[in-house]
């Protein structure tokens, strides 16, 4: 039987202890509240050693590829456009240019835009065909463009379009698409480096005569812009040469 006294003493107390030979060392309060303060001071500093190392052998940042691409006003004047032009039976010289050059240390920009119009050779020649071409090119020299390429594929001027309407373009820059926006408006995006070149195409017609008089007279058919791609990739890959000077 357990006398009472043995009971008083209870469970032992879960003090950490320390092992010097075959002796069982308690220690003190005080020094172990010390020491588990060393250990996580320690292990701080430690910590802190690993991170500043990983960051120093981490890449350090790169600026974007600018591959030789620079805007200035000549930009617009060396896009010749030849195979659009042939495709579309257009004028060597359009009816009317605008182009801008926009810089900023972290974005320039280009603009060129051509219009042309003739008259069409069917309904009495009181019809004209319009054809407007867009040239863009947005050069990021501080940050690099690619995810927002991609993220923004479906992303139009005028809205969103649907996934089948977007064709991926193999062998032209970093990676391109062709956007068919309707039947008449048509675009094709080229990720080169750090440069995003944007070819646009739009047609369209109207009539030029008196409509009291001419009420026969029907609309010329255009054809799909989709027919233009084979021209428009042809330029495209030519633009993204022109534009970078060794």
């Amino acid at each position: 039987m357990i006398s009472e006294p043995e009971m008083a003493e209870g469970f032992a107390s879960r003090e950490s202890r320390e092992v010097e030979g075959d002796v069982v060392q308690q220690s003190p309060p005080g020094l172990r509240r010390r020491k588990s303060w060393l250990w996580a001071l320690g292990g701080a500093s430690v910590a802190s050693v690993l991170w500043g190392a990983g960051f120093l052998l981490s890449p350090s940042h790169q600026d974007p590829d600018l591959r030789g691409y620079r805007l200035d006003q000549k930009s617009c004047r060396s896009a010749r456009l030849a195979s659009l032009q042939k495709a579309l039976a257009l004028k060597s010289v359009p009816d009317s240019t605008e182009d801008e050059v926009l810089k900023h240390p972290a974005l320039d920009q280009l603009h060129c835009s051509l219009f042309f119009q003739r008259r069409s050779e069917v309904a009495g020649g009181h019809w004209a065909v319009t054809t407007a071409i867009g040239v863009s090119v947005a050069l990021h020299k501080k940050t690099d463009p690619r995810d927002e390429f991609e993220a923004d594929r479906r992303v139009t001027d005028s809205g969103v379009v649907s996934a089948d309407k977007v064709k991926r373009v193999a062998d032209l820059g970093d990676e391109a698409f062709l956007i068919a926006k309707d039947l008449e408006h048509t675009e094709l995006r080229v990720l080169d480096g750090a440069a995003v070149v944007k070819l646009t195409l739009a047609t369209g017609s109207y009539y030029d005569g008196d409509l009291a008089a001419d009420t026969a007279d029907a609309a010329p058919e255009l054809p799909d812009v989709s027919t233009y791609w084979p021209a428009m990739i042809s330029d495209a890959r030519e633009l993204t040469s022109v534009f970078r000077h060794p």
